[in-house]
């Protein structure tokens, strides 16, 4: 079973099915070796009031904060 990391509002947006998740996630997520390659630096976004945004393309549990 892969496991899933828990994002909500505040460190993810959902656009067009996919997930971005900010930096700082990408951060925390990459200390585990399996789930840092799901993690794709070169297709990013920049969202306003949260900044730039990385595409990952695991499973995800999304959570109301």
């Amino acid at each position: 079973m892969a496991k899933k990391i828990r994002v909500n509002s505040t460190n993810s947006k959902v656009l067009s099915g996919k997930l971005f998740i900010t930096e700082l996630k990408a951060l925390l997520v990459s200390k585990s070796k399996v789930l840092a390659e799901l993690i794709e630096y070169d297709n990013n976004i920049v969202y306003p009031n949260i900044g730039k945004l990385v595409e990952y393309k695991g499973a995800y549990i999304r959570v109301t904060k």
